[in-house]
This record gives structure tokens, sequence and C-alpha cells, in this order.
């Protein structure tokens, strides 16, 4: 059964936002390979492997990223939690390339997709929704800061203008 997007699963960060649909992406082409016509395809199987594991290290990178600028107060234990998943992600990778076609390799490629739709949603759902909060707070930041600069701007124009006039007059009256 493939994974459906819902909104309830964004965290307000377009970068993350994005990176999760890719996984679940990702993550439904590795289902529809399992249950392609009755016959695992492996070649597929292993071409959206090696993917998803180059993706989930670049999300894990940006999504730290932005941890940090956001200040979260979880990112070193969220850190730990993606270093675990990127080596149980290559322990299978490596276990799938070295087991031989056969019932073994088959029932190893339906546990792992298993554990990947567990994983992903439960990351996005227990894990990074918490920084939705966090994410929120730093948004409503820039705004209030954009919104500082240009009342800051204008009211500088504004005294330029009005030197500008007050200069005009004093040189009209000489």
């Amino acid at each position: 059964m493939t994974i459906a997007w819902r909104e309830a699963m964004n965290t307000g960060d377009p970068t993350i936002d994005a990176d999760h649909r890719h996984l679940v992406d990702l993550i439904n082409a590795f289902e529809a390979a399992l249950a392609g016509g009755g016959a695992i395809e492996h070649k597929r199987i292993a071409r959206v492997l090696l993917g998803l594991v180059e993706y989930t290290g670049e999300h894990f990178k940006r999504e730290e990223d932005i941890q940090l600028a956001v200040r979260y107060p979880y990112h070193d234990s969220h850190r730990r939690s993606h270093r675990d998943v990127l080596k149980k992600l290559s322990t299978i990778v490596g276990d799938y390339t070295r087991t031989p076609d056969g019932p073994e390799r088959d029932r190893m490629v339906r546990d792992l997709g298993a554990f990947l739709k567990e994983w992903l949603v439960d990351h996005i759902i227990q894990s990074d929704l918490r920084m939705k909060p966090y994410i929120q707070q730093m948004q409503q930041q820039k705004v209030l800061a954009d919104k500082r600069r240009r009342e800051a701007v204008a009211a500088s124009e504004r005294m330029a203008a009005e030197k500008a006039l007050a200069e005009k007059l004093a040189a009209e009256k000489v």
C-alpha cells in the first residue's frame, strides 16, 4: 500500500516538506517495484534503494541545518537518530547486495519495504513535526524583521525628503 502525502505532514519549511514528499515518492517507487506483477523487480529495487540512501543523507543534512537555524532544542538527539537510520540503511543495502536471488532476498526486500514506510511516517509525524513551532517562530521573526526593515527604510526616506525640503526652503529665503 502506497503512502499518501497529507497536509498534516507539513513541517512548515518548504525545503523539508519537499524533501519529505520526495522520500514518500521514493518509498512508493520501492513499493511499486515490490508489487510489480508478482515477481520482485530486483534491478529496480536496487536503483531505488541506492537513490533512497543517497537522498536520505542529503535530506538529513538539510534538515539538521534548518534545525540549527531555528534553534531546535532536540537537534543533537535528532541528528543521532538520523545517523542510526543511515547506518541501518547502509547495512540493509549491503546485506541485500550480498544476498543471492531467491526467497531469502525476496523476504528481505519485503521487510525493508515495511521498515521504510514505518520509519518515514514515524520520522515525519513523531520527530519532524516537533520542529513545526520552531520553524513557525523563525518565520514570524523573519516577517517581523522584514516589516521593521521596511519601516526603517520608509522613515529614512521620509527624513531625507524632509531634510531636502528644509534645505530647499532655507535656500529660497537667502
